[in-house]
C-alpha cells in the first residue's frame, strides 16, 4: 500500500486513488498556493513576490485595455499570435492537460529538478489515451518556497512507490 495518497503542484493538489491519478488544479489553487508559499513565509523578499504575483494580472488586463482604447491592434494581435503559437507547440509536442489519469495507461514518469531562478521543479507523466501516447506536465512548487526538496522528492516517491 502506498504512503504518499497527495502531493502539492504549482496550481493545486495531486492526489492518488487506487486506478487514477487527480490532477485538482485552478487559478484560484494557484494563488492559494503562492499565499502559502510565499506570503505566509514572513521574508520581505518572498512577500513581495506575493504582492508583484498579484499586480502582475490587473496590469495586464489594464495593458489590453488600454492598448483597445488606443487602438493599438497590432500589439494585442502580436501578443494573441504568440500565445496561439506557443500552445500550438505546446500541443504539437504532445502536452495535455487531463484532470485524471489512469495508473494502468502511465508508461513512463520523468522528473527533472529544476535550476533556482531559471526553472521549476516538474514531472512528465507519458500515457496512452486511445492508442496514443500523450504527455502531462505537473510543475511543482518553485524553488524559492520552503520545503521545496520535499515537495519534489514526494512527488517522485509517490510515483516509485506506484512502480513508475
Amino acid at each position: 500500500m502506498p504512503s504518499i495518497e497527495s502531493f502539492p503542484t504549482k496550481r493545486g493538489t495531486a492526489r492518488f486513488s487506487e486506478d487514477y491519478v487527480y490532477f485538482q488544479e485552478s487559478f484560484s489553487g494557484y494563488i492559494n498556493s503562492l499565499y502559502r508559499n510565499y506570503w505566509q513565509r514572513g521574508t520581505w523578499w518572498s512577500s513581495a513576490a506575493f504582492v508583484g504575483h498579484l499586480f502582475a494580472y490587473p496590469i495586464g488586463i489594464w495593458w489590453v485595455v488600454s492598448a483597445v482604447y488606443d487602438g493599438n491592434f497590432l500589439h494585442i494581435a502580436a501578443l494573441c499570435g504568440l500565445i496561439l503559437v506557443l500552445y500550438v507547440v505546446n500541443y504539437a509536442r504532445g502536452f495535455r492537460s487531463p484532470d485524471r489519469i489512469r495508473l494502468d495507461t502511465i508508461e513512463q514518469v520523468s522528473a527533472t529538478d529544476g535550476i533556482k531562478g531559471i526553472t521549476r521543479p516538474r514531472l512528465v507523466i507519458r500515457y496512452t489515451d486511445g492508442g496514443t501516447t500523450y504527455k502531462r506536465r505537473v510543475n511543482l512548487p518553485s524553488l524559492y518556497t520552503s520545503g521545496r526538496e520535499t515537495v519534489y522528492e514526494q512527488a517522485r516517491e509517490s510515483f516509485t512507490e506506484r512502480g513508475f
